[in-house]
């Protein structure tokens, strides 16, 4: 009965078995699933928000294999039109009963024309984040067995849109054999490499064998060939190369490398670089650690010359508490034009990988240079080092001790993190020879040339924000710095640098015979801010700009013709120049200019600048004012400045190698110009000067002379008599006040007042104007003798001692011409003799006899010695208008 049962449920099993066979062969027969497209792309489009294209037929097989063959395809972003992914074709298939027991087993899948743009957004999110389950389910580990990868002409993207960074490989094929976990597979693949940070644009090739066990943390590389060639490492043509074994078990903290060659050749900004490591063994494991010899070689080929580097790492012995290595050796040589070094240093190498703390604990080494530009056209040096290195605390703690001919260098540097580091120093020296360790390159005019020629013009602030990284805390001391023709002595400087400001504190050297103490700073890197506040006690510039400079300007300007074009004044450093600081020199010397107490404050920002204050105590007198410059556009420029009990003569001989006048003056000076060249700034000047003299004289023309000269001449009144300056001569003056009104770079002087010895100028009696875009003087000065020379050479001196004499001042700058106007000097005498004559006959003064004359009688009132009578007597009437007529045609006439 029983048996029977059995027999029914067998019966009944199969006949359901059979009817579920009938049914996969008709829906296998029957079942299109190229109807369901539209269901599925409206399925997707409700509940992710995208958009599906099925443009090709989709091809389904049941049995024995469940597998899909699909055409084009393509997936947009989440609620946009832009593609997210998209396929051109693929295949997969896999066996149905294997399922059963949680294995899959899949034959070749092929892949062809993938493209997927994954970009993660700047809150971090993705734009395939809604494609994932939300629903955490922990997986049940599933076994998997697929007959090979082959994948062609694939395309992939990643952008991070926060830093910009963008990365994308294409023309990706990848062929494997049969992957399974735990179980080795060849592959290989080649791809192109596009990337921004950093720059890359590379081709791969690589070829390797692998097995991967994720839940063991066991992976395993043979047989690695791989091959990376183009742009990269910021470098044009690099190769980088990888051949070897490598061999990760991460549960067991152990790692086997062998037979590893890494390898790069390139060309980087016109080095030719090469660079290769070699390790055939090295072992890692909790209980031991062993290594073979690790060599690393470096050569590299520029046009200054060519490097090689050899580094030797002896065998490793060890565990993970302590292992160390004999002797960690090194040989450089450098060719560098014809100086050539060679060196060696080597040293035992100490670890603890447990702790990750690494020792040097005596680095020792030598070199010898060569170069027919030392002394004795060679140097030999010998250095010590010791460091400590503690990666998990992120420190590093160094001492150095170097020695170079006559310098002995020695200090400490220490490292405290390693993502930001901060970097505490000491340097110590006694002497520095720069002479012995650079060669003495020599004399000032090299110098100063170099400093001349060094940096380009740009009118854009330099971009120092690397700085904001720059944390630094240190001190540099050395006794003597020896560079011809320079020398430094007792230098001590401090250096602090926080991510917001690089500041050199409490520098104190002394530069030869001047002494320097003071404070400079670097902020706002993005743009930078400098700041300094140096005090200087004496400094003499001749020293260090070389006479030839100032030689080769001259001889320039002479060549300059008048078709050659003026060179534009550049001013594009002064637009990117943010600066704030003040400098005190307690003496200086330019040229022959000297100076004391000098005091200059300077505040320049987006290409405004002022020098305010700019004071100076200078012959013998004081300067106090300002400057001001406007570099935005067309540069205009503002001075002013008071300049009080100056020494002209010794100002205008240092200035502009001129003499022409002599004293001790006030000055007080009002200006602005505007013009891209000197020219148009001299053209354009405008403003005001006040000048005050006392006790000087004009060189180059004596005024008493040549009224004297002019004695002989009375009868000859026409013509002019002009003279070039005669050095020889000069005109003293006791007083001499002026002021200039200047616009568009003429000053005019209407007021010209002068005290001299044998003459007088009244204000008001002189004018004439200055040109300084051409350079040029006009100038009318009329003088008249006091009384202690018109006693002196009779008659003529006497007619000369009534009338201003006109002096006319015409000519350059640089050869001005001084000389009497005798045509006009004539007229006014005729005129002054025609006067005394009618005085004479009339009597009296030469007002009341002129008035007599067109009165009709003389001035008895004058001659009579009587007292004189009260004003109602004296008082005449009304003179009538014939008669007023009369008298102002007669006192044109006479110059009265």
């Amino acid at each position: 009965m029983n048996r029977t049962l059995f027999k029914k449920i067998a019966f009944a099993l199969a006949a359901l078995l059979g009817v579920l066979l009938l049914l996969v062969v008709y829906l296998a027969v029957t079942f299109n699933p190229n109807d369901y497209k539209p269901t599925v792309i409206q399925l997707v489009k409700d509940k992710k928000q995208r958009t599906l294209d099925i443009k090709g037929d989709i091809k389904l097989s049941f049995w024995p294999k469940i597998g899909a063959d699909l055409g084009e395809i393509t997936l947009s972003e989440h609620q946009s039109d832009k593609q997210f992914a998209a396929i051109k074709s693929a295949k997969v298939a896999l066996a149905v009963l294997p399922l059963l027991k949680n294995e899959i087993v899949v034959d070749t899948v092929y892949l062809n024309g993938a493209q997927v743009n994954v970009i993660q957004h700047e809150d971090g999110s993705f734009n395939f984040d809604d494609l994932l389950s939300k629903e955490e389910e922990e997986s049940q580990q599933i076994n998997f067995d697929v007959q090979g990868i082959k994948v062609t002409n694939t395309q992939a993207s990643f952008t991070n849109e926060k830093s910009g960074a963008k990365y994308t490989i294409d023309q990706f094929n990848l062929t494997t054999g049969q992957v399974a976990l735990k179980k080795p597979f060849d592959i290989a693949t080649d791809f192109h490499l596009v990337a921004n940070q950093p720059a890359v644009d590379a081709k791969a090739v690589i070829k390797a064998n692998v097995m991967a066990d994720p839940e063991g943390k066991h992976f395993v590389v043979k047989d690695l060939d791989a091959q990376l060639k183009g742009a990269l490492l910021d470098g044009q043509d690099v190769s980088v190369t990888a051949i070897g074994a490598v061999d990760v078990d991460a549960a067991k903290t152990a790692l086997d490398v062998s037979g590893l060659k890494l390898a790069m050749q390139g060309n980087f900004k016109g080095v030719e670089r090469e660079l290769s490591l070699q390790a055939p063994a090295l072992a890692v494991n909790p209980q031991l650690i062993s290594s073979e010899k690790v060599v690393l070689t470096l050569k590299q080929k520029d046009a200054n010359g060519d490097l090689g580097v050899d580094v030797t790492l002896a065998e490793l012995k060890g565990n993970q508490q302590a292992v160390e290595s004999k002797g960690l050796t090194a040989d450089v040589k450098v060719n560098a034009g014809a100086r050539k070094v060679e060196g060696h240093f080597a040293s035992p190498v100490k670890a603890n990988l447990a702790d990750m703390i690494f020792e040097v604990p005596s680095l020792a080494g030598q070199f010898d240079i060569k170069d027919p530009a030392l002394p004795n056209g060679v140097m030999q040096g010998q250095f010590k080092l010791a460091a400590l290195a503690n990666v998990k605390q992120e420190q590093v703690k160094s001492t150095f001790d170097l020695t170079l001919a006559e310098t002995k260098l020695n200090g400490d540097v220490s490292v405290a993190g390693f993502s930001t580091p901060h970097i505490g120093f000491k340097v110590h020296a006694d002497t520095l020879n720069l002479n012995a360790l650079l060669g003495n390159t020599g004399s000032k005019k090299e110098a100063a040339a170099g400093s001349n020629k060094a940096g380009g013009k740009s009118d854009k602030p330099a971009d120092l924000s690397a700085l904001k990284t720059l944390f630094l805390d240190g001190s540099i001391n050395i006794g003597k710095i020896l560079y011809s023709p320079y020398t430094l002595t007792g230098l001590n400087l401090g250096i602090k640098a926080d991510g917001q400001k690089l500041a050199l504190q409490g520098l104190d050297v002394k530069l030869d015979d001047s002494h320097i103490q003071g404070n400079v700073g670097i902020s706002q890197f993005s743009k930078p801010l400098y700041t300094f506040d140096l005090n200087i006690d004496k400094l003499d510039l001749n020293r260090y700009l070389p006479a030839a400079e100032a030689k080769a300007s001259e001889t320039k300007a002479a060549e300059k013709t008048a078709n050659s074009p003026e060179q534009a004044i550049d001013l594009s450093a002064l637009k990117a120049l943010n600066a704030q600081g003040n400098i005190r020199i307690g003496w200086l010397k330019y040229g022959k200019t000297e100076a004391k107490n000098l005091n200059i404050g300077l505040k320049a920002q987006d290409g405004l600048a002022s020098l305010d204050p700019l004071n100076v105590d200078v012959y013998q007198g004081t300067v106090r004012g300002s400057v001001k410059l406007d570099a935005r556009a067309t540069p205009v420029i503002a001075i002013q400045q008071n300049l009080q009990n100056i020494a002209v003569g010794p100002m205008l001989v240092d200035t502009i190698n001129n003499d022409m006048l002599s004293g001790n003056g006030n000055l007080s000076l009002n200006v602005t110009a505007q013009g891209n060249t000197v020219t148009a700034l001299k053209k354009s000047l405008g403003g005001s000067v006040d000048l005050r003299m006392a006790e000087g004289a004009v060189k180059g023309f004596d005024l008493a002379g040549a009224i004297r000269d002019a004695k002989a001449k009375l009868n000859v009144l026409k013509g002019q008599s002009n003279a070039d300056a005669d050095k020889s001569k000069k005109t003293d003056f006791s007083e001499l006040t002026a002021t200039f009104n200047i616009k568009n770079g003429v000053a005019h002087n209407d007021d010209l007042a002068m005290k001299a010895p044998v003459f007088r100028l009244t204000k008001g009696e002189s004018k004439g104007d200055i040109d300084m875009g051409k350079e040029q003087i006009n100038y009318l000065a009329k003088p008249t003798l006091v009384n202690s020379l018109k006693g002196q050479g009779g008659k003529e001196a006497e007619q000369l001692g009534s009338v201003g004499i006109p002096v006319k001042i015409t000519g350059t700058f640089a050869a001005p011409k001084f000389g009497i106007d005798m045509a006009a000097l004539g007229q006014a005498l005729a005129k002054s003799a025609a006067l005394d004559a009618i005085t004479e006959k009339l009597g009296g003064s030469k007002a009341d006899a002129l008035k007599g004359l067109l009165n009709g009688k003389a001035s008895s009132e004058s001659n009579s010695g009587d007292a004189a009578k009260s004003e109602s007597e004296t008082e005449s009437e009304p003179a009538k208008p014939a008669d007023q007529l009369k008298q102002k045609a007669l006192k044109k006439l006479l110059n009265f």
